[in-house]
C-alpha cells in the first residue's frame, strides 16, 4: 500500500472485541519500543501495558470517554530528561512518537 492509500484509509477504532490478547504478543510490545532510537539514545522515557480493567477505566476517565480498549499503552516521557538541540530545539516529542511507533500492531 503506498502512502495516499494509508493516509486514505485510515480510521479510528472505537468499538473492540472483548477476546483477551495472548500474553505473548503483549510481551512483544514493550521490546519491539526499546529497539526505537532516541536522540544521543538517552530514551527518557517509560511504556507501560495496561490490561487491568480498574487500571484503564481511570486512564480513560482522563480523556472522558466512555470506551475501554482491551489494552492501553501508556508512554511517559520526561521532557527534562530528553536532549535539547544547541538551537533549543527539544526532542522529547519527536523520541516519544518514534518509540510508539515501534509497537507492534
Amino acid at each position: 500500500m503506498d502512502i495516499l492509500e494509508a493516509l486514505r484509509t485510515r480510521r479510528n477504532i472505537r468499538k473492540y472485541k472483548t477476546d483477551p490478547v495472548e500474553k505473548e504478543r503483549l510481551s512483544k510490545i514493550p521490546k519491539a519500543a526499546r529497539s526505537a532510537p532516541s536522540a544521543m539514545n538517552r530514551q527518557p522515557y517509560n511504556l507501560s501495558v495496561v490490561t487491568e480493567l480498574k487500571t484503564k477505566e481511570k486512564l480513560s476517565s482522563a480523556y472522558n470517554r466512555n470506551w475501554v480498549a482491551p489494552v492501553m499503552i501508556v508512554l511517559c516521557a520526561f521532557p527534562d530528561k530528553f536532549w535539547v538541540r544547541e538551537d533549543g530545539e527539544e526532542y522529547w516529542k519527536a523520541d516519544a512518537t518514534i518509540q510508539l511507533g515501534q509497537v507492534p500492531r
